[in-house]
Order: structure tokens, then sequence, then C-alpha cells
């Protein structure tokens, strides 16, 4: 098999893409936004045998003396594969990606799997571990079906905020997106996030001009100001649009603007030709906190979130851990266990999350 670790420039990999089942959490353009959020360097490693490919797009975070350990960036990525790869040439083909790595100086590497696209990844690699269940709304419904799965308490908040006269709009031209920065930052705020879910302006503008058409900011209105938003991405080669971050103005919650805001983001999905909604989960995975359970309000359909974890560099990975060579089993705790909280490196990656507010 020919391994090869690509940079977010490299049109290989939009190219192996093109090939592939994916979404927009996979495309260079999202990795390169993401860089600056999760510390470290896109790439992405991609394995093929002539006729199968494999690809897992990653972010390198430095340690010390040119070793460094690779994430998921921070939304749903994972492992994608060209159309009719067979179970073994993704094992084959990701213990060759674990090896490059390894050449390339990685000690640990940390996956993000997928909810919908890696629903049937079966990994013997690492230790691949359930953090709960997400949510996603089925656009091939019909708005009448879409409506009848949508919880009652939903239903009155949609009806009630839309008899106060609040509306619902795609901003096509990201005029609001200034505004919508400031609700998502306030929003955090009142909810206690950590320091990670704050990002910089840069960020947002970097996330528009990598991803172009492929991100919408939806928001919600009254009296021509903005009370809610939220920036939905969308692959349209396999139709799954993403619910990524979302916003509020509390002096308006009582309209409830991100109900309106999720109800108008599925109905133009719908309406477009798209698959799915995927709203994600709760905080760390939970499906049971209230996050969740707003989400579920939506839509009944649910599906497994899982992370894989490898250590990629048995030795060194044991001496960033104090020497504890127990860590080497122990995979289902917080990993890589040296930037843990209180750890060595401290902990600077993203917490494990199924979904963001």
């Amino acid at each position: 098999m020919h391994s090869s670790l690509l940079e977010p420039a490299n049109p290989a990999w939009r190219t192996t893409l093109a090939r592939c089942h994916h979404d927009c959490h996979h495309t260079p353009g999202w990795y390169a936004a993401a860089q600056c959020i999760d510390h470290g360097s896109a790439a992405a490693v991609r394995v093929t045998d002539g006729t199968h490919i494999l690809l897992v797009p990653l972010v390198r975070r430095a340690i010390s003396r040119g070793t460094w350990d690779a994430t998921t960036a921070y939304g749903y990525g994972g492992p994608v594969l060209s159309a009719g790869a067979p179970a073994q040439f993704a094992d084959e083909a990701l213990a060759t990606a674990t090896a490059l790595l390894r050449e390339r100086g990685c000690i640990s590497w940390f996956i993000r799997l997928h909810p919908l696209l890696n629903a049937g990844w079966d990994s013997p690699l690492g230790r691949v571990v359930n953090h709960g269940t997400t949510v996603s709304i089925d656009l091939s419904k019909s708005a009448d079906r879409l409506w009848q799965e949508t919880q009652k308490r939903h239903k009155e908040g949609i009806s009630r905020a839309r008899r106060a006269g609040v509306t619902a709009r795609l901003d096509r031209d990201f005029a609001t997106l200034p505004r919508f920065i400031e609700l998502y930052n306030w929003t955090m705020r009142r909810l206690g996030a950590a320091p990670y879910y704050f990002f910089h302006a840069t960020h947002y503008q970097m996330l528009v001009r990598a991803l172009g058409g492929d991100l919408l900011l939806f928001v919600a209105e009254q009296a021509d100001t903005v009370i809610g938003g939220a920036l939905v991405t969308v692959a349209r080669g396999t139709g799954i649009m993403q619910y990524h971050l979302a916003g509020w103005d509390r002096a308006y919650h009582h309209y409830q603007p991100t109900k309106t805001v999720i109800h108008s983001a599925r109905e133009w999905g719908r309406v477009n030709g798209l698959r799915y909604l995927h709203l994600g989960g709760g905080l760390g995975g939970s499906a049971s906190d209230s996050l969740h359970e707003f989400k579920r309000g939506f839509s009944p359909d649910t599906h497994v979130y899982r992370t894989q974890r490898l250590v990629v560099d048995p030795d060194r990975y044991v001496e960033l851990c104090g020497g504890d060579e127990s860590t080497l089993e122990d995979l289902d705790s917080y990993f890589p266990a040296y930037r843990g909280p209180g750890a060595r490196l401290g902990r600077r990656a993203a917490p494990v999350q199924a979904g963001r507010s």
C-alpha cells in the first residue's frame, strides 16, 4: 500500500474526497480554518492499494523534539473510504496510516467518528469508545411529517414566536455575521462554556472564505433586530447539513428563537433536496441532558457517537505519562492521558463533545 500525508493546499485532498462519501468536516477548507482553535497544523493521511482509498483528516499538535499527536478537528470528521472499499482494506489501510504517522513523529491519535458516515466502522485497532447519541432530522420526509414529529412544546414555541412577528431567513451575504458572533459569545458565557468554545473573529472569516456556499447563516429576527442565529454547514454530495454553532439574545429568550431557526433550516434543506440535518447531541455525549432533549424535540432519529483512540508510539506515550504503563490499556478515560487535567501537557485539546449548543 502507498501512504502519504497531505497538506490542505494539496489538490489530492479534494480529489480523494470526490471519490468518498464525506461531510464538510472532512474538507481542507474546514481543517485550514480549524488550525487556530485546535492548536496545530492540518493534514490528511491518505492510503491506497491502487483501487481503494482511505483518507483521514487530522490536526497535528506539537509536543517536543519533533514529536506530535493527532486529533480530529472540531466537529465530526473520522475516516472516509472510496465507494466499495471492503472492511479488510479499511483495517489494513488504517494500520498503514498509523505506521506512517509513527515514522513522522506521531505519538497518539484521537479520532472522532462521524455518527452517520462511520456508523458501520468496526476497527480492531486501538479502542473505540461510545459517548452517547446524537440527533438528526430526516429531510426526505414531507413537511407535514416533520411537523408531526416535532414535539408539542417546540411547535407551540415556534407558533408563538410567529404570532409575535418573529421570522427566520437565510443570510446569504453574511451581513449579520458580526451580530451572530456577538449572540454566540453571549450564549456561551451564559452557559459557562470552556474557553475552547470562544472563537476569534478571524476564525469565522476563514470559514466563510474557505467554505463559500457550503456555510450557511440562518437568523431569526423581530422588527429588524436579529435575536438568534445558527451557522450550518452543507455537504451537497452526501446531503448532510451540520448544525454547527448557535446563539440567541437573552432579552428575547421568551420567543425561543433557536427553535424558529432550526425549523427554518430544516425546511430549507428539505426544499433543496438535502438528506439530513444533523443537530449533534448533548454535552459530553449525554443522551439525557437538556441540550440533547431540546434536539430530540425536533426528531426521534438518533445515532451513536464514538471516538477511536490509538497509541501510535507506545514507548513515547508511556514516557509522557510519567512511566505509567497502565495507560496503554486504559484508553477509555481521557485520551491521550498526558493531556488530561493536571497531566504533563495539560488539557489543550478539545474535550470530547457529542454536540454543541
